[in-house]
């Protein structure tokens, strides 16, 4: 749903919190990404620490309207998806969700991981909220293996990539409720690239200012990445919800861009609040 006319100022940032937006084409993308790095993370037997700065309650129901009618909505009943991230993504959410001629709820990241890796992957979930953490904890009680932490997940992003594991991956996914945001997100993710872990950063758009301004800061740290950012209402439509948004990669997985490449023509096509219109950019910065 979008937020309420009178939260909203013109200069203010939206709220990307995950009850408000849940299933809308900003989770499409992230959720396709996310399942698609740890998928390529887990190949070949190898095992998988995951981490999660912004976990989230775990789980949200979706109202008869919303903005999930232009996201996952957009997908729920295509019956002819071809063979891809994005069929793999829509597949998920549909058995982790009650089945249902529209989608009735919506796994967050920490499902959707704990269904890609399966039950013996170690998982740190991190939430800043109390009530929000109880709801979590709630959603995995008796998974032995999900370490649920209250606390802020920047500051836990380090210590939680400590685990033991073949490979780790951590998704940073932010309210993006503060300007400030675009300094100590990025400031996060730098310190995070020193370590040997697969990153992975959602970020929204609704123009190309903060989000250049924040890979210019990140490469001028001396991190190596790539972005897939997919616009899906064009950026000269000022509005109260996302235009689009991108993923961040750091050390993605073999193959694992050539997905998302192939991705976003089923996602933006589906997706694009004007029929046939939308855009992507695979961009890579730094030094590998």
């Amino acid at each position: 749903m979008s937020l309420p006319t009178s939260r909203y100022r013109p200069d203010a940032a939206p709220d990307y919190g995950h009850r408000f937006h849940a299933g809308n084409v900003g989770d499409v993308w992230k959720h396709t990404a996310l399942v698609a790095v740890l998928a390529g993370a887990a190949a070949d037997g190898r095992r998988v620490a995951y981490v999660d700065t912004h976990a989230g309650e775990g789980r949200y129901a979706l109202g008869p309207t919303g903005e999930w009618t232009e996201g996952i909505g957009r997908l729920w009943d295509v019956p002819d998806l071809p063979d891809g991230a994005v069929a793999d993504y829509v597949r998920l959410v549909r058995e982790l969700g009650r089945r249902a001629p529209r989608p009735v709820d919506y796994p967050g990241s920490p499902a959707l991981a704990r269904a890609v890796l399966g039950p013996q992957a170690w998982m740190t979930l991190v939430e800043r909220d109390e009530a929000t953490r109880d709801a979590l904890a709630a959603s995995f009680a008796g998974d032995r293996n999900a370490r649920i932490v209250l606390g802020c997940g920047l500051a836990e992003l380090v210590p939680a990539l400590g685990v033991a594991a073949d490979v780790t991956v951590a998704l940073v996914d932010p309210p993006w409720t503060q300007k400030s945001d675009w300094v100590t997100v990025p400031d996060a993710v730098v310190r995070a690239a020193g370590t040997t872990a697969t990153l992975v950063l959602w970020y929204p758009v609704k123009s190309l200012t903060r989000p250049n301004a924040m890979i210019a800061r990140l490469e001028a740290a001396g991190v190596a990445g790539t972005i897939a950012e997919l616009v899906t209402t064009p950026l000269t439509h000022q509005r109260n919800r996302l235009n689009g948004s991108g993923v961040l990669v750091v050390r993605p997985p073999d193959g694992v861009l050539e997905r998302l490449a192939a991705a976003a023509p089923v996602i933006g096509a589906a997706c694009a609040t004007q029929p046939g219109t939308w855009s992507f950019r695979l961009q890579a910065f730094g030094r590998p």
